[in-house]
């Protein structure tokens, strides 16, 4: 039996579909599905059920829809995955829905697109429409430009109070948002911000240049980086960010909702660059494009751990002599990699903040190799007890001792070396830093295990 015939108790009583009710349902029985109750269930769940959905589905669930409906799903959809529904589409309907969607929404659609599709559905747009994608896909994605916004509310510079909320009126239906209003002159040249609550309380005929700001923070230019322009919103406090060219002329904003999904994004990607995987790979995603994704890196930590594993083999014979050596060389390499995991982690961090300047690295370096030693010398204590306890020898307790602190000092000062170099090459600090912060924890930990123990036991 299907999920669509089981009985109507496990369904939800509101007016649209629970989400754990359409991902419960067997691709197959989408068609049984109401468009009555579709258009009642939140546009974000229906892009949930449909990013797990392959393509003939996706389309047949789009094809279930209103047009209305279907651009709010679409624009809560992963791109790849409405970019893929497009070019399948009928161009008629595709070029609809682009029109519909906020340009920004609608410029991400369309560079994933193949480039005769996205000629050909930006021929059959309006104009007007199409000109505005044209104009957005000049920018490189992960920048201002690129995540901006052109629908913009912008008020003349001679405006009354009164007829700036006129202007305001007429311009409200066909702008995605209205955060600020935008002062600006014949020229489109940015002079100020002025708020809707000043309008609305000051006199009618009181002029907009005497209610407006003229110093204005976060003003970004098209091709700042938007992890920057995200940063920026948080550390102002603001909900849009104006983007103006180098003639202070006003292109658009950068809203706070795209801030949250730059945000996300970027986070998702440090944390699994941090060990190897795909930047933008998911759960969801096929087991091709993961090995592609992943693969590569496995094979580099197989190198990297390799050379840990000759560090071993080079103190076989003294291993074989001393068994103890083996028992306690796994507590040593986890200490010193949890220590650099733990530096790694408030570093790429601080660097995603835009934290750390150059003048800070000593500093940071330093403190960090600290940091490490005094914890070590608190671990080590435990570890000695510990190997006291099991050989009942104080040389062997000083071997254990010595080697957690020194290792988990050069552990703590890697942590911090190795994204901050990585970044100083022109490399991306977070890809793979914790493979080659474990080659480093774990050939540094095995030689100061070892080598102590060769010297002060044998």
């Amino acid at each position: 039996m299907t999920a669509a015939n089981t009985s109507s108790e496990n369904k939800p009583e509101k007016s649209g579909y629970d989400l754990e009710y359409l991902l419960s349902l067997d691709p197959d029985d989408i068609g049984s599905l109401k468009e009555s109750q579709l258009s009642e269930t939140p546009p974000v769940e229906l892009a949930h059920l449909i990013d797990r959905l392959d393509l003939e589905h996706r389309r047949e669930l789009l094809r279930m829809v209103s047009d209305e409906v279907a651009t709010e799903i679409i624009a809560e959809m992963d791109v790849e995955a409405s970019a893929e529904v497009f070019e399948n589409m009928q161009e008629p309907r595709a070029a609809k829905l682009l029109e519909e969607l906020d340009p920004d929404d609608a410029t991400d659609l369309v560079a994933e697109l193949e480039d005769q599709k996205r000629e050909d559905l930006l021929n059959k747009m309006e104009p007007e429409s199409a000109q505005e994608i044209k104009e957005l896909l000049e920018y490189d994605p992960d920048s201002a430009g690129g995540a901006m916004t052109p629908d913009v509310c912008s008020i003349r510079d001679f405006f009354t109070a009164d007829e700036a909320i006129q202007a305001i009126r007429d311009q409200a239906s066909e702008l995605e948002t209205i955060y600020y209003v935008y002062v600006v002159d014949a020229e489109e040249k940015l002079l100020g911000v002025v708020s809707m609550k000043d309008l609305l309380l000051s006199s009618p005929e009181t002029k907009v240049t005497k209610l407006m700001e003229t110093q204005m923070l976060g003003m970004l230019e098209p091709d700042t980086d938007k992890e920057q322009a995200a940063n920026m919103m948080a550390e102002y406090n603001l909900i849009a960010l104006p983007v103006v060219d180098s003639n202070s002329k006003l292109l658009g904003i950068v809203t706070h909702d795209d801030v949250i999904d730059i945000i996300q994004a970027e986070a998702t990607e440090d944390i699994q660059k941090l060990v190897g995987a795909g930047a933008d790979e998911t759960i969801h995603h096929s087991v091709g494009y993961s090995l592609k994704k992943r693969h590569f890196w496995l094979q580099v930590n197989l190198f990297t751990v390799a050379l840990a594993a000759g560090v071993v083999w080079f103190f076989e014979e003294q291993i074989a002599t001393l068994t103890f050596l083996a028992v306690f060389m796994p507590i040593i390499a986890a200490t010193g990699g949890n220590t650099g995991a733990q530096t790694l982690a408030v570093v790429i961090r601080s660097l995603a903040l835009e934290d750390v300047h150059d003048t800070d690295k000593f500093k940071i370096y330093l403190n960090e190799l600290f940091k490490g030693i005094i914890n070590g010398l608190g671990v080590g204590l435990i570890g000695a007890g510990l190997a006291y306890a099991l050989e009942r020898d104080a040389m062997t307790s000083l071997v254990v001792f010595v080697a957690m602190v020194l290792t988990m000092g050069i552990s703590g000062f890697s942590g911090a070396f190795i994204p901050l170099f990585l970044k100083r090459i022109g490399l991306d600090p977070a890809q793979s830093s914790s493979i080659f912060l474990t080659t480093i924890t774990d050939i540094t930990g095995f030689f100061i295990f070892l080598s102590l123990g060769s010297w002060l036991l044998l």
